[in-house]
């Protein structure tokens, strides 16, 4: 079995609800949404999400499914987490990972891949006010349920 699955409907909805709401201007960004079936850890820590600029071999890969020229970016979001969790914490993960998205429509490739500014966002630690310790919580429900899988 691979490490990757399609994400459900129902999680392409919201991915595609959240780019609505809060990010207009990636309405014409194609970005194909993955789940990663295995935990993984990165410098001690979960990760819940992520997303990746698509380089030639992956938009190659993916013309057939975007019927033009393949998709811009990848999103992978924990399958396991997304099982367990709200939607809100849900929504919380995919804004973060559309945060890193950055169209320079100056470049020659205008696909860009922007880092924290901080630890997160300052916009999403603005969002999150109401629940400053969702990730730590969302970490700890996702974490006991690889352990309850692997008993």
């Amino acid at each position: 079995m691979g490490r990757y699955e399609d994400v459900s409907q129902d999680v392409l909805d919201m991915v595609t609800e959240v780019r609505r709401e809060w990010f207009p201007d990636l309405r014409n960004v194609k970005i194909k949404v993955l789940f990663d079936i295995k935990k993984k850890m990165s410098n001690g820590y979960m990760v819940l999400g992520r997303i990746q600029k698509t380089n030639d071999l992956l938009r190659y890969l993916t013309v057939d499914e975007t019927l033009n020229d393949g998709f811009d970016y990848i999103m992978y979001l924990d399958r396991m987490a997304f099982r367990w969790i709200e939607d809100n914490d849900k929504i919380r993960i995919i804004r973060h990972e559309l945060r890193h998205i950055f169209i320079d429509i100056d470049a020659s490739n205008p696909y860009k891949i922007i880092p924290h500014d901080i630890e997160d966002f300052a916009e999403e630690i603005e969002f999150n006010s109401d629940d400053v310790r969702w990730k730590s919580r969302v970490v700890e429900v996702a974490l006991s349920q690889y352990e309850n899988e692997s008993e």
